[in-house]
């Protein structure tokens, strides 16, 4: 055995001096010297990309502002700054990177490939001032409302455009502008210029550089269809619009020419006019005759004013009369029917605390009204200026448990099956005409419809179709917006927040500045109208909150 061992060992271990005498294999070297990336940044920074670098003829060229952010009073020195770089993990770079280093004059950089090859840098930094126009805003006036209008700038060109909606007057606009507050403007804030020709405006920098802008008034593009540029006509509370009161009473509005009317719900109602173009009060309204306690108002596309009356279930009864405009002394009876509860609603089932029409009322038109506490809607056909029947047709939406007091049912045509928007705190939906069940609703986000929600309008304009819907910001109704979709493609009317297309959808959201906002709206209720204007090349869209006030804006057919 012990032998046999000695005959295993012996030249295993032979074997294994022979392989432990046999010399490695080379490992060959990388060939790569290119610096492929390269950035800078300050110290605490880490790896922040704060600068960029343009390359050219084998230089890294990089402009440091003067300080950073460029908005600060943190000034930037070029003998601090660190670089970082990516090369080949073979390759070595001279002088080492990574640490802060003065670029105040250019640095030589060398890149060392693993077998040898050498490549050359070179590194300049170079301090520059922000010359940058960051906004330019020109106010002016019209029909004595302020209007403002910010400038598109084009840092490439150097034009600051203000696209102006023909037939606006810019002979005399007050400029404000804003930029680094290291840097100084040609123009003041609060100067009056004439932009019916173009103006020079000149930035000058910390270091005396300076950059030229033109700014310019232009004439936007004409859209084929759809809604372009917008802007807020005017805004006034309450207490600022003479007549309308605070107490809950100030529940709807209708718009006809150039005059808004907003109904006071006291028995009997009170009819206040106003300038829709500067809400100054103009006079009453005349009222209809009898003692009506009107709850809602509308307006037709052709300007009628549709005053109606409240209706209880059992024997109230519902008054249309009809104004053909906001001067008429003698309104027209268009409807009188007993609300004697033909669809057996077991709730309120009071008719006429939300009418909605749509079409003309001498010509073709459907008008609408909800019953309280149910899922059942009123409607009234006129035909060729007709009333084709006094007693209205019932539709029970096939969507929907009974609603509250207080819903919305919006004609989008004159036939006798018309498809309609209904519009209740729990969704907003098209609804098929011919067989009342929903086609499609509304997503239910909060920041598409609001907490709560519920007046609408629908229009036409420019080849399209829009639903204008106040959204409530709060569940106690005192805090208001307006949001404007457009609803010809009614396959966009389903689409989220987030989903592709969803911008050209909702094509306007009011800013929470603009918003409306009352003290209380015990009946949590609110009123938006439309109406175009002469030219027909805008239309514009008035909203009520109840106890909050009026707002009015502008949408147009161009676009920048």
């Amino acid at each position: 055995m012990k032998n046999l061992l000695a005959y295993i060992i012996i030249p295993t271990i032979a074997a294994g001096i022979a392989s432990g005498c046999r010399k490695a294999d080379a490992v060959p070297r990388a060939g790569g010297n290119v610096i492929s990336d390269m950035f800078m940044t300050l110290e605490g920074k880490g790896k922040e990309r704060l600068f960029e670098s343009r390359f050219s003829n084998d230089t890294f060229y990089f402009s440091i502002p003067y300080f950073q952010p460029e908005e600060s009073d943190n000034a930037t020195d070029l003998k601090r700054l660190i670089v970082r770089a990516t090369i080949p993990t073979d390759a070595t770079l001279l002088p080492g990177l990574g640490e802060p280093m003065d670029l105040s004059s250019p640095v030589n950089l060398k890149v060392t490939s693993g077998d040898g090859a050498v490549s050359s840098y070179v590194l300049v930094a170079k301090q520059v001032a922000d010359l940058e126009l960051d906004k330019a805003t020109i106010t002016y006036t019209e029909n004595g409302a302020a209007q403002q209008v910010d400038a598109i700038i084009n840092n490439i060109t150097n034009e600051a455009v203000f696209y102006i909606v023909p037939g606006t007057n810019v002979s005399s606009v007050t400029l404000t502008s804003s930029m680094s507050p290291h840097s100084k403007c040609s123009i003041d804030n609060g100067t009056v210029l004439n932009l019916n020709q173009s103006v020079p405006f000149t930035v000058t920098g910390i270091d005396g550089t300076s950059k030229t802008y033109t700014l310019v008034a232009k004439e936007p593009v004409k859209l084929s269809s759809g809604a372009g540029i917008s802007r807020m006509l005017w805004k006034k509370t309450a207490s600022e619009l003479t007549g309308l009161t605070s107490n809950d009473v100030n529940r709807a509005m209708a718009v006809s020419g150039d005059y808004l009317v907003v109904v006071l719900s006291n028995t009997p109602s009170t009819y206040k006019i106003y300038n829709r173009k500067t809400g100054a009060y103009v006079q009453d309204m005349a009222v209809p005759p009898g003692s009506l306690r009107s709850f809602a108002i509308a307006n037709d596309s052709a300007g009628h004013i549709l005053v109606t009356s409240y209706a209880a279930k059992g024997s109230g009864v519902f008054y249309v009369y009809q104004y053909n405009n906001v001067f008429d002394n003698a309104p027209v009876k268009l409807i009188q029917w007993t609300n004697n509860n033909p669809a057996a609603i077991a709730g309120d089932g009071g008719v006429g605390r939300r009418v909605n029409v749509y079409g003309d009322v001498t010509k073709d038109a459907v008008i609408m009204a909800t019953a309280g506490v149910s899922n059942v809607v009123f409607s009234w056909r006129i035909s060729n200026g007709t009333l084709v029947s006094n007693t209205p047709t019932t539709q029970v939406y096939q969507g929907a448990s009974p609603w509250s007091f207080y819903a919305e049912a919006q004609p989008i045509g004159t036939t006798a099956t018309a498809d309609y928007f209904v519009n209740y705190p729990a969704e907003i939906a098209l609804v098929n005409g011919s067989s009342n069940g929903r086609s499609v609703a509304f997503t239910t986000e909060t920041s598409v419809v609001g907490t709560l929600h519920m007046p609408m309008d629908y229009f036409n304009f420019n080849n399209a179709n829009f639903l204008a819907v106040v959204t409530f910001k709060n569940v106690n109704s005192t805090k208001a917006g307006l949001s404007v979709f457009d609803v010809t493609r009614t396959s966009n009317i389903g689409l989220t927040s987030g989903s592709a297309g969803f911008n050209s959808f909702r094509i306007f959201t009011s800013a929470d500045a603009n918003d409306l906002t009352a003290v209380s709206n015990g009946n949590g209720v609110a009123d938006v109208c439309s109406v175009l204007n002469d030219d027909r090349e805008r239309i514009c869209v008035y909203m009520l909150l109840t106890n909050g006030g009026i707002v009015g804006y502008e949408f147009t057919k161009y676009a920048p």
